[in-house]
């Protein structure tokens, strides 16, 4: 009896030690991350931590706009953009477990009508080719299509027919949202239910995510959310509105909030199951953690990076749109996950991942903060260190070739679509016709290259060379943004064609 009294003693003392020292950890997080907010001007955040089944931290931090002042908590909605990609294959692995499709089936099974630049692999390319980043495009290949474009789903799918590869078939890894995007196509395909509504039938409802939805409207409707922000100037101020991700939903449509992602968080480090519901299999979740392919050190599975981080394998999905950062990380045998939402893009995200996981194994943590602020100040350098060096080459005294209006007319790409070129007051201006807000004034650099800044200033400094045929016509133009976020303008060549 006595012995058992001591046990039970033990146990007590261990338990109330233990939660102590959580309680410890998390005191300093939270002390770390409200420093950190005021080091990065950073608007709103919001931070969700799973340990051994249990959500033993989910709070907000800031503002949701910083017109409204409105505070964010634990349910403030946020676009988590990529990290959509593992709900993604998580919905086909329900299919795969359903009998209704496999991983390896190929992809014109389903989209008879889809098509790769190379036939060859348009007969060959699987559903895990599309959902594991080796289609042989490069990284951010054809984004151009879709944000901000007018073009819907299907004629961003149609047109990646045109999009080159730079790598041969299943040799390199090239992060691709298009492809994502045809994998989610194969839903409705097989089930007769859209993309979104069987996420929400199949996931959202299943785990009690109520708040998540896959719409800006929804989003928007369903209120408290974050506004998206950019820093002008040293001032942070808010984006006139959201870009959309919709067109290639499967890849980063849906908007959360750090409670329900929570939930999303236990049902992955319970192997697919959530409270007594079998989400996915067991063996679907190793399938979908399995290395597909590989990048340097690191992998790729299903939707998810793989990689080993302090001796422990770690499973990782960011998120980047225009305004809002997030991050999904895990480490199974650590039975620990964490999600982090942001309204503004820094590398705030990345600071405090790293530094909670570092605190959560024990492990003395580095000044994440620090390091990434001097990483992101480094990138602002290489900026205008790229500019600088183009005004240097620049050959000064020169002139058009043409007469301005030479230059005008409407140029058009076989991948992307048409641009047209156009005299206002005197001056040039440049208009891409699918995507309305690429507009901007051309100032002459030198000879028949000008430079465009944009008038929406996500988008930096761009350069455009003109090229004329032997009877002195205007024939094409090209164009270069070196410091582009997420875009490849020089896959576009313009043709003149009016």
């Amino acid at each position: 009896m006595k012995s058992r009294s001591l046990l039970v003693t033990v146990l007590v003392f261990l338990f109330v030690n233990l939660s102590f020292a959580q309680q410890e950890k998390l005191q300093k997080i939270d002390s770390y991350i409200n420093s950190a907010m005021k080091d990065w001007k950073m608007p709103g955040f919001a931070v969700a931590i799973v340990k051994n089944d249990s959500v033993v931290f989910a709070k907000g931090y800031g503002v949701r706009d910083v017109r409204t002042n409105e505070p964010v908590d634990e349910n403030t909605l946020f676009m988590i953009a990529s990290c959509t990609k593992a709900f993604t294959t998580a919905s086909l692995a329900t299919l795969v477990d359903r009998g209704k499709i496999k991983w390896d089936d190929k992809v014109i099974n389903y989209l008879p009508s889809f098509q790769m630049y190379d036939p060859w692999i348009t007969k060959e390319i699987t559903i895990r080719d599309l959902v594991t980043h080796r289609s042989g495009l490069e990284t951010f290949s054809g984004d151009i299509l879709w944000l901000g474009s007018t073009y819907d789903a299907k004629e961003v799918i149609r047109r990646a027919r045109f999009l080159k590869p730079t790598s041969s078939f299943r040799s390199k890894y090239g992060y691709q949202n298009i492809m994502f995007s045809v994998a989610g196509s194969i839903i409705p395909v097989v089930t007769d239910t859209s993309w979104s509504d069987y996420i929400k039938a199949h996931i959202f409802s299943q785990l009690g995510m109520n708040r998540s939805v896959t719409s800006i409207k929804e989003m928007k409707d369903a209120s408290n959310f974050a506004f998206p922000h950019k820093t002008v100037k040293g001032n942070v101020v808010p984006y006139n509105d959201f870009w959309s991700i919709e067109t290639v939903a499967p890849a980063g449509a849906i908007n959360s909030c750090v409670a329900d992602m929570s939930k999303w968080i236990r049902l992955q480090l319970k192997n697919g199951k959530f409270s007594n519901k079998q989400i996915f299999s067991e063996r679907q979740s190793n399938e979908m953690w399995s290395n597909q392919t590989a990048i340097g050190n690191a992998n790729y599975g299903l939707g998810w990076f793989i990689r080993y981080w302090n001796g422990k394998k770690m499973l990782n999905h960011g998120g980047g749109m225009p305004g809002m950062i997030s991050d999904v990380s895990i480490l199974p045998e650590e039975n620990f996950g964490l999600v982090i939402l942001s309204n503004a893009e820094s590398g705030m995200v990345t600071a405090i991942r790293n530094y909670i996981m570092e605190t959560f194994i024990n492990k003395e943590p580095k000044d994440w903060n620090k390091t990434m602020l001097e990483n992101w100040q480094k990138r602002e350098d290489g900026f205008a260190k790229e500019d600088k060096r183009r005004e240097d080459v620049r050959v000064k005294d020169t002139k058009p070739s043409l007469p301005l209006e030479k230059y005008c007319g409407i140029y058009e790409d076989a991948m992307y679509g048409k641009a047209e070129i156009s005299l206002k007051d005197g001056k040039l201006f440049m208009q891409f016709l699918p995507t309305p807000f690429f507009r901007g004034e051309l100032k002459h650099y030198h000879y028949d290259t000008f430079y465009i800044d944009w008038e929406d200033d996500f988008l930096t400094r761009g350069w455009s060379k003109f090229e004329m045929n032997f009877n002195a016509e205007i024939k094409k133009f090209t164009i270069e943004v070196p410091n582009s976020p997420d875009f490849i303008f020089t896959e576009l060549s313009f043709e003149k064609v009016k």
